[in-house]
């Protein structure tokens, strides 16, 4: 039972005391006979009732105050925590006025909030943004529906575009209808930025700006798709700088780079806006041309243009920076493709084989992709994976070619390698050593060489007539570079029991510019060993006499070329002349290579040479059937 219910009650009970009482009141008599006590009992009865309904009154006063104080707390802490969360909360009424708003929106807006209560968005945006604000608050007003939006247009203090997340909720009473509607707008500008920055991060090349290579591959893939339907050609260029590392090993990275976001400006100058310029790494960029027409001379005619003037661009790229003394230039190659051609793999691959022409042929110029580049490319990748079966399969072969004094002695052999495919039959040199030092396959077929010839030298050791001739062996700079070069030429002389005095390791001018006192003291160190050196190919390169002097060289070895035109050609028979007083002056021997009739060898005898090696002499061949008598006739030619 309540308390309420316990008063009421007690109120009916005292009542009916007093009622009771009352007669008893009447009858009394005048001399003051005292009232009844049914009369006393219910005016007791009735003070104590009031006593409990004031103590009730007060109870339910202070209850009363408590809970009104709980709700105007509950109110400050709700207007509190409105007020600091960072988003634009508002309610408005079913007449699109504003009830209520956090004072975020009094910030965005730089209005106080009487402003802008009872106010519609007519009345503080401009009519375009308050009709599209409209479109929305009926869609929740009148049919009740949830609208999230990001509205661009809502204007701030500053003036600035949003942009804002609103999602806009309808507010309805016990019985389901809508009252009001209650928005919350979420300013998303630094989430925008973050992923703006994200997007540029993913798809964009830092440094310059440009596409990179990943947001290239999803354009040229839909390029490719386009020309299925359209039938219409496509180009895809790659350009490479030429010799850019000169330029960073030179003038130093923070140059380097800024020529590159430079010659990535003047290629933007030049191409459509609708095609694609990316950076596809280092100094490497890619242009995407599509839409070139159904004519593929109109779109190889087009594409060549565009070509011409990136080259005339990249070349007036250094004209802005007069720290940069070196010219620059690219290669450029071109492929070509429409109705389902090529794939975006097939693409690329085109464009780089058409660039690789265009660097060997020099650089600074133009090459297109044709099918006789991809045949040469297979047959390039097939022969470099047969390579790396070659010595497993035991298919290198090592010939001699001997050497001579003037007298036609024989001194010594040079090793020259061959390999003996069982289905290309003998592929010379010129065709693998290459390709093996690209892909660093120069090394183990380098020491399988070196190898070889100690073993050789280890043989003759043991007869009298042969034990004094030498064997000269090619060292490649990729295998003469190796931290432990010095080490495996050790090992193998000790493994061999080769005599080192017997061992001649031929350099090339190239090799000997390639760090100059690295390569000076390693064959310091082989010298030591009593490992002679000759330097091969002499007059070819760019070597320094003043650092050739300085080097623990025995002799020079004149180059084929040079050789070739003696006889015939004025500049060819000074440049030999002057090598041998050079190289007598340096108290050094000299060696003609490719000797081939006794016209040269009486030439050059008369100009002082004292050692040839040449097809006159003798051509490479298999140990078993060399001919290492002490004096080689001159072989009819």
């Amino acid at each position: 039972m309540s308390i309420s219910d316990w008063l009421w009650r007690a109120c009916r009970f005292a009542y009916a005391g007093i009622l009771a009482g009352l007669p008893s009141i009447t009858s009394a008599s005048p001399s003051g006979i005292p009232p009844t006590p049914a009369f006393g009992w219910g005016l007791s009865a009735l003070a104590i009732v009031l006593v409990l309904v004031v103590a009730w009154a007060r109870r339910h006063r202070r209850r009363f105050k408590r809970e009104a104080a709980y709700q105007r707390a509950a109110k400050d802490e709700l207007a509190t925590i409105l007020d600091n969360v960072d988003a634009c909360i508002y309610i408005k009424s079913a007449d699109y006025r504003y009830q209520y708003v956090n004072r975020r929106v009094t910030e965005v807006l730089d209005r106080p909030a009487e402003v802008i209560l009872g106010s519609t968005d007519a009345e503080l945006f401009d009519a375009s943004v308050a009709a599209e604000l409209h479109v929305d608050d009926r869609r929740v007003l009148e049919q009740g529906e949830k609208v999230v939006a990001e509205e661009e247009r809502f204007l701030g203090a500053d003036d600035r575009l949003g942009p804002f997340l609103t999602v806009k909720l309808p507010l309805r009473d016990a019985n389901g209808v809508i009252q009001a509607l209650c928005g919350i707008s979420t300013d998303i500008s630094e989430f925008r930025d973050i992923q703006e920055s994200k997007y540029r991060l993913t798809f964009y090349d830092p440094l310059t700006g440009l596409p990179n290579r990943r947001l290239l591959f999803d354009r040229l893939e839909m390029v490719v798709r386009g020309t299925r339907r359209s039938e219409r050609y496509a180009a895809l260029l790659f350009i490479d700088l030429d010799d850019f590392k000169v330029i960073n090993e030179t003038q130093g990275l923070q140059r380097g780079d800024r020529l590159l976001r430079r010659v990535a400006h003047s290629l933007e100058e030049t191409v459509r806006e609708s095609d694609t310029l990316a950076r596809l790494g280092a100094d490497e960029f890619v242009l995407l041309i599509h839409d070139l027409g159904l004519d593929v001379e109109r779109a190889a005619h087009a594409a060549e243009r565009v070509a011409e003037k990136l080259l005339v661009q990249i070349a007036s790229a250094q004209s802005d920076d007069n720290t940069l003394p070196l010219p620059v230039s690219a290669s450029i190659g071109i492929t070509l493709f429409a109705n389902g051609q090529a794939n975006v793999d097939g693409a690329m691959r085109q464009a780089d084989i058409a660039l690789q022409q265009a660097k060997a042929a020099g650089g600074n110029t133009m090459r297109f992709f044709n099918s006789d580049m991809q045949a040469d490319v297979m047959a390039r990748v097939h022969l470099e994976a047969d390579l790396h079966q070659a010595i497993v399969r035991d298919e290198l072969r090592l010939h001699y070619q001997i050497q001579v004094d003037e007298r036609s002695r024989v001194t010594g052999v040079e090793a020259l390698i061959r390999w003996e495919h069982p289905q290309r039959g003998l592929v010379p040199p010129s065709q693998f050593i290459p390709l093996a030092e690209k892909n660093r396959m120069i090394l183990p077929i380098g020491y399988w060489v070196l190898e070889r010839a100690c073993r050789q030298l280890a043989t003759w050791a043991g007869d009298h007539n042969r034990q004094a001739l030498t064997i000269a062996v090619n060292v490649s700079s990729v295998q003469f570079h190796q931290t432990d070069f010095i080490a495996r030429v050790q090992h193998t002389l000790e493994s061999t029991g080769a005599d080192p005095s017997r061992l001649v390791l031929e350099v090339t001018e190239s090799l000997l510019m390639e760090d100059p006192e690295r390569v000076r003291n390693i064959m310091l160190r082989l010298s030591k060993l009593g490992i002679r050196f000759a330097l091969d190919d002499f007059g070819t390169g760019y070597s320094s006499l003043n650092y050739l002097k300085r080097l623990p060289l025995h002799g020079l070895k004149i180059d084929k070329s040079f050789i070739d035109g003696v006889l015939e050609d004025p500049v060819d028979a000074a440049i030999v002349s002057t090598t041998i007083t050079l190289a007598a002056s340096l108290k050094l021997g000299v060696t003609a290579e490719g000797v081939e009739t006794e016209a040269q060898h009486q030439w050059l005898l008369e100009h002082g040479c004292g050692a040839f090696q040449g097809y006159l002499f003798g051509r490479p061949m298999p140990m078993d059937e060399l001919v290492l008598d002490a004096h080689a006739s001159p072989m009819t030619t």
